[in-house]
Parts: C-alpha cells; sequence; structure tokens
C-alpha cells in the first residue's frame, strides 16, 4: 500500500491520482507512514537518480531530529569537565566514578531491543518525543543531586539518573533512525549523516558550555540549563513533528524478522562496521588523555582543542560521504578504502612501534583528524544498506522493518561502546596506549578487508 502526507491528500475523489479511487479507508490525516513520501527509485538500469525535494513537513523532520541531536550528543559530553572531580572530592573512587558513564552504554544496549515494539504500539515520534523529555527530566534532577550529603547517596542516585537518561537516548536513537528510513529512504544516507555531524557537535560543544556554566554558578546549572532545553525542544517537537505511525494491528515475529535479517551476509558486515567505528571511537576516548599528557605534554583544554578540530573534520565530510553513497549503486569499494586509511591513521596516532617514529603533536592531530573524516564513509551508508538488504532477504519495506532494523543497528553501536572502553583499558594497563592502538588498527584494517571482499562480490554480480 502506497502511504501519503495528510496534507497531500486530495480534499475530493476527483483528485485522487487513479490508483486510489475507490479505496475503503477514510484517510489518517496528520499522519505520516510506511513507504516515504521521497525516495530516490533507481532506473531500470540499476542508476539512482536525484531524489525529490523535501516538503514542509519532511523539514520539520529534519529540523527536529538535528535539534534533537545535537542535544543528546551534549548529554552525553555536558559533565565531562567537572563530574569526575566533583565526586572524587566525596569519596567516590575512580573504578565507580567510571562506571557511572559506562552504565549509560550498557543500559543502552539492554534497551534497544525494547524499542521496536514499543514505538510500533506508542507511534514513532511519540516515543521520540517522550524519550527526549525523560532524558531531559532526569538531566534536571541530577543538577539536584549536588545537595545529597556524602559519597554514597549521591553515586547511587547518579547511577539511577543515567540509566533514566539512557532509556530516553535508547528511543530518541533508534526511533530517529527509524523515522529516517521510513520517511527518507532515497536521502537516508544524507539525512543519517546529518543528525550524526549534529551529534558530533553537540559532544564537541557540550564540555566547553558545561563547565562554563560549572564555573559561573556551580553543580546544579549545566544539568538544569541542558535539561529543561531538552524537556522544552520535546513539547514543541509534540506541536510541530508530523507523527510517524504504523496502521495495521497485525502482529510480529520478531524471531522470524532476526532470522531474516541475519540470513543477508551484508548485515552482518555492516553491522560489524557498525561495532567497529563505535568501539574505535569510544575505546581511543577513553584512553587517550594519559598518554596525551604523559608523551607529549597536551594539556586536558588543549586536548579539548584537539578533538573540536577532528570533530569538526567528521562534520565537514559526513555529507560528502553521504551523497557519494547515495549516487553510487556499490558503496563498497570507498567504504573499504575509507577504512584502511581509518586504519593507517590509527597507526599514526601513538605512533606504532614498527614505524620507527617518534610521538609529536602533529602526527598525533593528524591521526585524529583522518580517523574523524574518514570513517564517516564507511560508517554512514551502513543504515541505507542494512534496509535494502534486509527487504532483498524477504521482509517487507514497511515501518515494522525500519523499527526493527533500528534497533538491531543501535544494538551493534552500543555494544562497541561498552566493549571498547573496558578491552581498550586492560590492553593499555597490560601493553601500554601504543599497543592498544595498533590492536584497534588492525580490527579496523580486517573489516576493511571484509568490505573489499563485499566490494568484490557485488561488482562480479553486477557485470554477471
Amino acid at each position: 500500500m502506497t502511504w501519503i502526507l495528510a496534507s497531500e491528500i486530495p480534499k475530493s475523489t476527483t483528485d485522487l491520482p487513479e490508483h486510489l479511487h475507490g479505496d475503503p479507508q477514510p484517510p489518517n490525516y496528520g499522519t505520516m507512514a510506511a513507504t516515504p513520501p521521497f525516495s530516490a527509485p533507481s532506473d531500470p538500469a540499476g542508476s539512482p537518480r536525484a531524489p525529490a525535494k523535501s516538503s514542509p513537513q519532511q523539514r520539520r523532520l529534519l529540523a527536529g531530529l538535528a535539534v534533537v541531536s545535537v542535544l543528546s550528543g551534549s548529554l552525553i559530553a555536558v559533565m565531562v569537565p567537572f563530574f569526575p572531580s566533583e565526586a572524587a572530592s566525596r569519596g567516590v573512587s575512580q573504578t565507580t566514578i567510571s562506571g557511572v558513564f559506562s552504565c549509560f552504554a550498557l543500559a543502552q544496549m539492554l534497551l534497544y531491543p525494547l524499542v521496536a515494539p514499543l514505538a510500533l504500539r506508542l507511534g514513532v515520534t511519540r516515543l521520540y518525543n517522550i524519550g527526549i523529555a525523560t532524558a531531559g527530566a532526569s538531566t534536571i534532577a541530577f543538577g539536584t543531586f549536588y545537595h545529597i550529603p556524602g559519597g554514597t547517596g549521591f553515586i547511587a542516585a547518579c547511577f539511577a539518573a543515567r540509566v533514566v537518561e539512557a532509556a530516553g537516548t535508547a528511543a530518541v536513537s533508534a526511533c530517529g533512525f527509524t523515522i529516517i528510513g521510513n520517511q527518507f529512504s532515497g536521502r537516508s544516507s544524507s539525512v543519517v549523516a546529518l543528525v550524526s555531524a549534529a551529534q558530533s557537535a553537540g559532544l564537541s560543544v557540550a564540555p566547553a558550555i558545561g563547565g562554563g556554566l560549572y564555573a559561573a554558578a556551580g553543580f546544579g546549572l549545566p544539568f538544569y540549563v541542558l535539561g529543561s532545553v531538552m524537556v522544552v525542544t520535546a513539547a514543541v517537537n509534540m506541536r510541530f513533528m508530523p507523527a510517524v505511525e504504523k496502521t495495521d494491528d497485525s502482529p510480529s515475529d520478531v524471531t522470524k524478522m532476526f532470522r531474516t535479517l541475519a540470513a543477508s551476509p551484508e548485515n552482518w558486515l555492516c553491522l560489524l562496521i557498525v561495532f567497529c567505528y563505535s568501539l574505535d571511537f569510544f575505546t581511543f576516548e577513553s584512553c587517550v588523555a594519559p598518554y596525551a599528557v604523559a608523551a607529549l605534554g597536551i594539556t586536558p583544554a588543549t586536548l579539548g582543542l584537539y578533538f573540536t578540530v577532528a570533530t569538526g573534520s567528521y562534520v565537514f565530510t559526513s555529507i560528502l560521504w553521504a551523497r557519494l553513497a547515495e549516487r553510487t549503486t556499490n558503496p563498497y569499494p570507498v567504504m573499504s578504502l575509507c577504512l584502511l586509511l581509518v586504519s593507517a591513521s590509527q597507526l599514526l596516532i601513538p605512533p606504532a612501534s614498527f614505524l620507527g617514529l617518534q610521538p609529536t603533536w602533529w602526527l598525533f592531530g593528524l591521526g585524529m583528524t583522518l580517523q574523524e573524516a574518514l570513517f564517516g564513509g564507511a560508517y554512514i551508508p551502513c543504515f541505507q544498506l542494512m534496509l535494502a538488504a534486509s527487504v532483498r532477504a524477504g521482509l517487507h519495506d514497511d515501518l515494522r522493518t525500519h523499527a526493527f532494523v533500528s534497533s538491531v543497528f543501535w544494538s551493534a553501536y552500543s555494544l562497541g561502546t561498552v566493549v571498547g572502553p573496558l578491552a581498550g583499558g586492560l590492553l593499555v594497563d597490560a601493553y601500554g596506549f601504543p599497543l592498544m592502538m595498533t590492536a584497534v588498527a588492525a580490527l579496523t584494517l580486517t573489516v576493511a578487508l571484509l568490505t573489499a571482499c563485499q566490494a568484490a562480490v557485488r561488482t562480479f554480480r553486477a557485470r554477471c
């Protein structure tokens, strides 16, 4: 069944397209659903066509997705500059402080599989906005924990709040990609690039803003400001974002859907790339600061500038990678080349001992920047490729499939955020930061070779 925007429904049956005459179903005003209103169909030769121009409804969706992505990134990073020292001053151990950060990713990993069925029951955009409102309310509550005396009650409340924040942001991430897959199928890589760049921008600026607010007015203000903006954004989105909902109540066989998705090797490759992407970055970010200080004399403030420049390179290149992926029938050669170059850039950061180079600030910065700029070329196309592969494997191209694939995608991402810092910390403690980065580069190189094999397979099939 073809779906259309409520605002595009003709006012009389004489205005209906020929294939809709006699449709017994009444129009569902105010709802957007299933097959996206603008996509990029392929011609018989398989060459992608330019996507249609977006409508006001889609522009409202894009605006809501972008703003919330900035806030989600900010939520992850806002307390990085001051929370560890605040908790340590209450006698909380470093291991427990790290647990406050890591429990966020662990809770997300456990909750992502639950998002798809809940989104189909409540409505995707409704759950999306409930998620950001829940995370915002929990963030405001986090600011009040400063008044809890001692360390035990304080840190227990922090753990509880972070779990609630994780639940809210899990709904935001999975529902956001469901909306992207459902309403922007022909441009989903571009929209993924947009929201990823927006989240990166939030990750980049939040520590500076949070640190400034903390310096100005103490522990609570950063949380009060961010949480309030999140709650207000959720209220605005509820008013202006078009609803995306399923329109049938037929039961979903999740086990069968997973078997169908898992039957496609292409899906497993994309999930491996997503896992590698999150593992690489979260491992690096959790372990780099002590090395930067000890080996290069880089202060925390200067390291923040390095991250800002590197993140900026991702923001500026992400749209380029998305457009390139949407304009080719086989994006895997570019993806494999990007992963190969990322692996090389990761060897430059320490640098690896077998290169015979001495650690320098410019090698460190060059490796960081190239890693950020190039990894998007492999990561950004994955969601669109998974949707297409799942439909080819036998799943329906509908909202239920989009929600399911989104949950699986984010489950793989969150697994990398949990495994990466833990494995990286163990390697750094045992062998040092340079060898840890060499291991990360080896993993990235392995994924690059597997992606090159997929590129060759698709090229061979296209010629047969």
